[in-house]
């Protein structure tokens, strides 16, 4: 009997030391893990594992680099995690009514 379960890893920088396989509706699969690399000791992954998304973080990344991977990113679903300087109250009651907006769009 085999349990299905997420986990999620610490931040971490350098993730190397895998390979992985699969692709389109079948998913991505961590096919090899070298055993002494920062992805088996710091990351912990496991050959099987599903990889279900990737958290890149942009503090001191090349602007090359940001560009390339918001290009490849494109045609799939991302999530952003954004820093905004906001004027005043009147500002902060759009922001929260924009998200709501959002929120009704996607349940519909």
């Amino acid at each position: 009997e085999t349990m299905e379960v997420t986990l999620k890893t610490e931040v971490e920088a350098g993730a190397s030391g895998f390979s992985v396989t699969g692709g389109g509706n079948e998913g991505i699969f961590i096919k090899k893990v070298l055993k002494e690399s920062p992805a088996s000791k710091i990351f912990s992954l496991r050959e099987g594992d599903q990889l279900l998304s990737a958290t890149i973080f942009f503090d001191n990344i090349k602007y090359e680099d940001a560009l390339k991977i918001l290009q490849y990113s494109e045609p799939y679903r991302v999530q952003f995690s954004l820093k905004r300087k906001i004027a005043g109250k009147e500002e902060l009651e759009h922001i929260h009514s924009a998200a709501q907006y959002k929120k009704e769009r996607l349940t519909q």
